[in-house]
Order: C-alpha cells, then structure tokens, then sequence
C-alpha cells in the first residue's frame, strides 16, 4: 500500500508540474500540436527553413519548415483564435488575403496557396506578420463550389475548418464593417483574382497593400504601386496573360525555390491544389478554348515535375470514388497524377449537368457572380453559369428570382453569361436583362455593333428578341468566341456603361 501511494504522489507531482510548465507558454505556443502533427515536408525543405534565432523573424516562416499545406490551413483558424487576446500586446500585423466575391476555385484556392507560399518564403524579410487566407464566401455556400470542394477534400483539408468570409472573427475583427470597435485588429489586405476590393469593404480600401490578378486594371487602391512588386496584375492588351491566378501563384513559389537545393520538392497538397486550378482555368491548355498561355503549361510542368507526390498519399478522399481515384493516379498516388484525368474529374464536379439542373434559379444566378461599379450611383452585376440558356429560362420561377436578385444587388444592368460544353470545346451564350428597356438595348447594340466587341462574335437569338416580363427587358445572344469568358466581356460593358447614363 506504501509503495501504491508512493507510486500515486509521484504521478501526482509530474501532472501538477506539466500543468505548470503549460501555463507558463506564450499563446504562439498554440501552434505547437499543429506543428507535431506534420510528418510530410521534406528534410531539404526543412533544412532550409530551420528556426531563426532573430527574435523579430515570423513565427510563421518558423514553422513553415515543419508544416505542411494542409497542417498549415488547419491550424489557421485555432492558431489565430488562440493568439485574438493578446494580439495588440504583441502588436501582431494580420494579412488577410481574400479572393473575389465570385469565390469560384481560383480565388478559393489562390488565396489559400499564397498564404502559405508567403509564409515559408525564405526570400521575404522577416516580419511578425501572420497570414490570414481568408475564403471569399459565405461558409454555407462551400458547398455549391464543388469542384474546389473536390480539390482540397483530395489533399486532405477539412473545409469547415476554414475562415469564411462571414465567420465572427472576420466580420468583427479581421475586415469589421466599421474602424471604431475596440475589437478591430491591425491588419493589411491582398487581393488575389481581382484588383478591386467589393464595395462592401470600400471603407478599407486604404489598408489594401498587395495585388495578384489577371484581370483588367480597374486602377484602384493607387497606394499599390506597379514598381514596388506588390502590384502583380497579369493582363495586356486587352487579354489576361495567364488563365489562373494560381499560375502567379505558382511562379512565386517557384521563384522562393530559385536559390535552394535543386532536389527540393513541392508539398503535395500544395502541388496538386495550384495543378487542379490551373488545368481547370486553362481547361487542360485545350487549344479550342483559348485560354492557356505558356506561362500556365509552363507552371503545369513544373508542378508536376518538382512536387512530391507521396507527400500526399495517404489522405482517403471523401468525395471522389476510388476508380476515378485510380484515372488520376494510374501508377500509385506517389506518382505524378494524369493531367486529363484530374481536369475531367473537376471539370465535371463543376458542370454536372443534373446538379446545375436540380440547382434553384436563385442559387444558379448567386453560384459565380461578380458586381462592377460604375461610379457612385450605377453598377453592373455579372452571373456565370454552366448550363444552357434555355434550361436556365426554363427553371421554377426563373423570372422572379432574377428580378429579386437585381434589386438585391441594386445594379442597372445585369447578365448572365453561360457556358457548356460540346465534344469537349465550350459554347457560349449571354443573357442581358433590366429594368430599364433603353438601357438593355443600349448595351445590346454596342455588344452587336461596336468594333471593340466585334471579337465576341455575338449574334442574338431572334426568339428571345422582344421578351419583356413583369417590367424586366431580356435580350439573348450566342458568342462565336469561345474565349469570351466574363474577363473579355466585363470591361467592354464598364467601357459603353462609361459612355452612356445609367438610370
């Protein structure tokens, strides 16, 4: 009995000593279990990004060495939720990287790939900077965004255990809707997949510090000069230079590895998450679809070459059978993926035709859809749908719940430009609608007449020439141009929206 209780205070002295040890840990500790969890980087990489003994260098950039993609978006949410109290003690900089309202898998994905690119580049000077990825959308909407959803389910990221764009923290602390809360933390902004910040957000369009895009230059947030290399914006002559931000995203990455150990290689998840986005936005380099640049089978390459694949393949997918699993890995998930076979599998969690057909009218119009402003008092709201005009005009009480939408989003001209595809090349279709005829006509003929959107190929569909329905004008086009995506058309409307009054 002696001996039990001599066995029982012993135990009883190494918890109280644990438990004291414990408390005594900063909060930057919180990263700690998230830290102990990574088995996957590599000793090349680990090496390179050993612990600094600088007290001012990132505590991100330190643990980078020893995290992995997934580990690091997982630890994200608990890590910063562990850290909220004592920020302003530590006088922590938040960087909230955020992707377009849109919130389709480039802007998912970018924003969280960048995060982590930022974070372990070797390159940058040390700061105590934290990255923030945030995901551009409301947390219920996750689930329409399928093919992203896919993606990371792939590489073995929960999505739940994200930040959302309408998550607590979020709106009362990381991007709050007013600067007077004693709650608000110090934080910057980059946009990743548009160079505007939405204007729900206008009033912290001063704290934008970094762009990464490739669309057109709306010449925004000016404090973001093009020669301090934060103004990343990969669109020329009228034409993107790259299909992905993930591409740019990529080349940062790639360049972060310039000066290391040639053997190095990419995280897995990392890899196959920017691989996916960019053979997605390119649609696999088709040369029907025109989009893909040398710089995107440029990134491909490079991706599929220096990633290590077996850093990865030991998740269990949720959401993908194992005989898709096996078109995508054909020689074992430890070596390079099909490239075709990966696109196919998220193309079609994308474009499924029964999940857009079963999908609500409402859901179809809010599913990808970007709002432009004008100027104070008009705007143009965009909506890109995959599925045909005619099931879309077909659907349950299509007319009103596009006519809720546009009040909801108050813009002056709003379409819908829609994408499917046949024998593998897309066939595109765009729908302008309105509350005001004359303004519906005027876009119309421009888009018709106009030599600057002769490129399009547009043609209107005669049947739905004259349809007016409950006081909303509707006209309905065929673009000859497979390449006339929302990136073509949207600043040719903001340019006649420029020259004409919008009621």
């Amino acid at each position: 009995m002696a001996r039990q209780l001599l066995s029982l205070l012993i135990i009883l002295q190494i918890i109280i000593a644990t438990i004291t040890l414990l408390r005594s840990l900063s909060a930057v500790d919180a990263f700690a279990p998230f830290v102990a969890r990574n088995i996957r980087f590599s000793a090349n990489l680990s090496n390179k990004m050993a612990l600094s003994s600088s007290a001012a260098t990132n505590t991100q950039q330190q643990l980078m060495g020893n995290t992995s993609f997934a580990s690091f978006l997982e630890s994200t949410v608990p890590a910063y939720l562990a850290e909220t109290g004592q920020s302003k003690a530590t006088k922590r900089m938040n960087n909230v990287i955020i992707g377009n309202e849109a919130g389709d898998a480039d802007s998912i994905i970018s924003a969280l790939t960048l995060g982590y690119v930022t974070s372990y580049d070797t390159n940058s000077p040390p700061d105590n900077t934290f990255q923030v990825p945030i995901v551009s959308i409301p947390r219920a909407e996750m689930e329409l965004r399928r093919d992203a959803a896919l993606l990371l389910d792939m590489v073995g990221i929960n999505v739940q255990k994200l930040l959302y764009i309408d998550d607590d923290i979020v709106t009362k602390q990381l991007l709050p809707s007013s600067s007077g809360s004693s709650d608000v933390l110090d934080s910057t902004i980059t946009l990743v997949d548009h160079n505007r910040l939405r204007p729900m957000f206008s009033h912290l369009n001063s704290i934008v510090t970094e762009i990464v895009d490739h669309h057109k230059d709306e010449s925004h947030h000016e404090q973001v000069a093009a020669d301090s290399g934060k103004r990343i914006i990969a669109f020329e002559n009228g034409h993107a230079t790259v299909a992905s931000t993930c591409t740019l995203v990529a080349e940062r990455l790639f360049q972060s590895m310039a000066d290391s150990d040639s053997s190095r290689k990419i995280d897995g998840a990392l890899g196959l998450s920017l691989l996916g986005v960019i053979l997605l936005d390119s649609i696999n380099m088709n040369p029907a679809a025109k989009k893909g640049t040398p710089r995107d089978e440029e990134a491909i390459q490079q991706l599929l070459k220096r990633t290590d694949w077996s850093s990865c393949a030991d998740t269990v997918p949720s959401l993908m059978d194992d005989a898709t699993l096996e078109k995508i890995f054909p020689n074992g998930r430890c070596n390079i993926p099909d490239r075709k076979a990966l696109f196919d599998a998220l193309i079609g969690a994308k474009s499924d035709p029964k999940f857009w057909l079963e999908m609500s009218a409402m859901n179809c119009l809010k599913i990808d859809y970007k709002k432009f402003i004008v100027n104070d008092e008009s705007s143009i709201g965009l909506s890109s749908v995959i599925i045909t005009m005619d099931d879309l005009l077909a659907k349950d009480r299509f007319i009103d719940s596009m006519k809720a939408f546009i009040a909801s989003e108050d813009v002056n001209l709003f379409g819908v430009l829609g994408v499917t595809f046949v024998d593998d090349k897309p066939k595109r279709e765009l729908l302008l609608a309105g509350n005001d005829v004359n303004v519906v006509d005027s876009f119309s003929q421009f888009l018709l007449e106009h030599p600057d959107a002769a490129d399009l190929d547009i043609a209107e569909r005669e049947d739905c020439k004259e349809n007016t329905q409950d006081g909303l004008k509707m006209r309905v086009f065929r673009q000859g141009n497979p390449k006339g995506s929302r990136k073509q058309i949207a600043p040719l409307l903001l340019q006649h929206a420029s020259a004409v009054t919008l009621k």
